[in-house]
C-alpha cells in the first residue's frame, strides 16, 4: 500500500468513571474531575478544593439550627423533655377551649335577637313623694323615679336585682319626666349615668353611659355575662335647679335568649 496521509484521533471525552471517581468524590470546580475527599487540591489541574470541601462537608439548614448535644441525660432528660411536651399540649387544649367558647358566645351574642328581662326588686338610695325607684321598670313613660333632694343629684342611684342571672347584650334609657317635649323639659335630666353590674361570681363591671338631651330611648350595647344586679348611678345632668329633681323616665334590660 502507498503511504497515506495519517489521520489524527478524534479526541474522547473522558468520565469520571474513567479517571477512578467515587461516588463521594469532590469534583474540581475548574475542570470538573474527581479527587478523593481529604486532598486540598485538584489531581489534574492543581485547583484548590477547600471550599468545595467545606459545602460539602456543611450540615443542612436543619441539622444546623439544632443546638449541639454536648452532654446526654439518660432518663432524667427524657422525662424532662415528656413533661415540657405534657404541659405544652396541656396549655395548648386550655387555650383552644377558652378561646373556642369566647368565640362562639360572639358568634351568638351577634346573631341572637335580644329578648327583655325585668327585675324582682328596684331600690333607690332616695325617692321623692310620688316617684318611687319602681318606676324606672313599671313599663310606664308618663311615670318616673327622682331624687328625694332637689337640685344636682350626684352619686343617687337606683339598683335593679334580677330573677336569675342572664347575659345582658342591650339596655335602653328614656331620661326626663316624659316623652312629649313640653313635659320633658319641667324636670332634670341625667346627662351621665355611671353603671354598674354585678355578676353571679361576685364581679364588678362598670361603664359609663353619656346620655343627649331629648325625650324618647336611647339605646346602649354592653355585653356582660351573669347579670344578677345593676346599679345606675347619677354622674351629671341636664337643668338642675332649685325646686326641679333629675328624672329617670325607664330602663329596660335585654338578654341574649
Amino acid at each position: 500500500m502507498q503511504p497515506a496521509r495519517p489521520a489524527a484521533r478524534r479526541p474522547t471525552v473522558r468520565t469520571h468513571a474513567d479517571d477512578g471517581a467515587g461516588p463521594d468524590d469532590l469534583l474540581c470546580p475548574v475542570c470538573d474531575i474527581g479527587n478523593a475527599r481529604g486532598r486540598s487540591f485538584c489531581r489534574r489541574c492543581g485547583a484548590s478544593l477547600v471550599s468545595t470541601a467545606q459545602q460539602a462537608a456543611r450540615p443542612p439548614w436543619w441539622r444546623r439550627w439544632r443546638l449541639p448535644r454536648r452532654r446526654r441525660w439518660g432518663l432524667l432528660g427524657r422525662l424532662l423533655t415528656w413533661l415540657l411536651v405534657l404541659a405544652l399540649l396541656a396549655g395548648l387544649g386550655y387555650g383552644a377551649v377558652v378561646l373556642g367558647r369566647k368565640a362562639a358566645d360572639a358568634v351568638r351574642d351577634r346573631i341572637a335577637k335580644p329578648q327583655p328581662v325585668h327585675p324582682v326588686s328596684v331600690q333607690a338610695s332616695s325617692s321623692a313623694r310620688g316617684h318611687p325607684a319602681a318606676s324606672v321598670a313599671d313599663g310606664l313613660s308618663n311615670r318616673y323615679w327622682a331624687p328625694a333632694t332637689t337640685g344636682a343629684a350626684a352619686g343617687e342611684y337606683v339598683e335593679l336585682t334580677f330573677p336569675a342571672p342572664f347575659r345582658l347584650l342591650d339596655l335602653i334609657v328614656h331620661a326626663g319626666a316624659a316623652t312629649e317635649q313640653e313635659v320633658f323639659l319641667t324636670q332634670a335630666r341625667p346627662a351621665q349615668l355611671e353603671l354598674t353590674a354585678w355578676t353571679q361570681d361576685g364581679r364588678q363591671l362598670r361603664r359609663t353611659l353619656r346620655l343627649a338631651d331629648r325625650p324618647g330611648e336611647q339605646k346602649f350595647h354592653w355585653v356582660v355575662g351573669d347579670v344578677v344586679r345593676v346599679r345606675l348611678t347619677i354622674g351629671a345632668d341636664y337643668g338642675a335647679a332649685r325646686g326641679r329633681r333629675v328624672a329617670l323616665g325607664e330602663v329596660e334590660f335585654f338578654r341574649r335568649p
